[in-house]
C-alpha cells in the first residue's frame, strides 16, 4: 500500500505524539495520602498497591503504613518517617529518600534503582531486590539484613543487587550483605565493622579508608577492588589484599 508524503508525515507525527504522552498520574494526592494515614488512627494505614509515583510526600509520618507492592517511582520522600513500614515488592526507582527514616522497615524484593537515600536511616531494616546505582552516602544501615532468605538465592527479590552504588561514609556495622552483588560500589571511609559479606561480589569496589574490623569476608570476591588504607584488616575474616 502506497502513502503520499503528507500522509506519512501525519502518521509519524501521530506516532511520536502517542509515545510522548505523559505517564498516568498517581491515583492519590499528597493530601489524600495524609488523610488515609490520619483516618487509620491507631491501625496500620492501608496503602497497598497504591500508585504514588511522582508525588511529593516529603516529611510525612507514615505511621508504619502498609505500602506492599506500591508504586513510588520518582516520589519525593525526603525526611519522611517510614519507621516499620511494609514496602515489600514496592517500586521506588529514582525516588528521593534523602534523610528519610526507614529503620525497622521491610523492603523485601524492592525495585529501587537510582534512588537517593543519602543520609537515610535504614538501621535494622530488611532489604533485598534491585538497588543498582543507589546513593547511600552517609546512610545508616547498622544491623540491617540485606542477605537472602536462602543460601542459594535464585530470584532477584530474594537477593541483593547493589552494583555501582555509592556507600561512602555509610554505617554498615553489623549488617548482613551475604551473597550481595556489589561490583563497582564505592565504600570510601564506610564502617563495615562486624558486618557479614560472605560470598559477596565486591569486584571493582572502592574500599579506600573503610573500617572492616571484625567483618566476615569469607569467599568474597575482591577482584580489581581498591583496598587502600583499610582499617582493622587484621581482625577481618577471609580478607586478603
Amino acid at each position: 500500500m502506497q502513502y503520499d508524503s503528507g500522509v506519512c508525515q501525519t502518521l509519524v507525527a501521530f506516532s511520536l505524539g502517542f509515545w510522548l504522552l505523559p505517564c498516568a498520574a498517581a491515583e492519590l494526592t499528597r493530601e489524600g495520602v495524609i488523610a488515609i494515614i490520619a483516618e487509620a488512627g491507631s491501625q496500620r494505614p492501608n496503602l497497598i498497591k497504591k500508585d504514588l509515583s511522582g508525588l511529593d510526600l516529603s516529611g510525612i509520618d507514615f505511621n508504619k503504613a502498609d505500602l506492599f507492592s506500591s508504586n513510588l517511582d520518582g516520589a519525593k520522600l525526603t525526611a519522611a518517617r517510614l519507621v516499620g513500614v511494609n514496602l515489600n515488592l514496592a517500586q521506588m526507582r529514582n525516588a528521593n529518600l534523602q534523610n528519610a527514616n526507614l529503620s525497622y522497615a521491610s523492603l523485601y524484593g524492592v525495585l529501587m534503582d537510582y534512588a537517593d537515600l543519602s543520609g537515610a536511616d535504614l538501621s535494622r531494616s530488611r532489604v533485598t531486590g534491585s538497588l543498582n546505582n543507589v546513593n547511600f552516602a552517609g546512610a545508616k544501615l547498622a544491623q540491617a539484613n540485606l542477605g537472602p532468605n536462602s543460601a542459594s538465592p535464585r530470584q532477584l527479590r530474594d537477593k541483593l543487587e547493589i552494583n555501582n552504588a555509592i556507600l561512602n561514609d555509610a554505617d554498615l556495622s553489623g549488617a548482613n550483605f551475604n551473597y550481595a552483588l556489589m561490583s563497582n560500589t564505592s565504600l570510601r571511609h564506610a564502617n563495615l565493622s562486624g558486618g557479614q559479606f560472605i560470598w559477596a561480589d565486591l569486584s571493582g569496589a572502592n574500599l579506600d579508608g573503610a573500617t572492616i574490623s571484625g567483618a566476615d569476608f569469607r569467599s568474597a570476591n575482591f577482584d580489581d577492588a581498591n583496598l587502600s588504607n583499610v582499617k582493622g584488616a587484621d581482625t577481618a575474616l577471609g580478607f586478603k589484599k
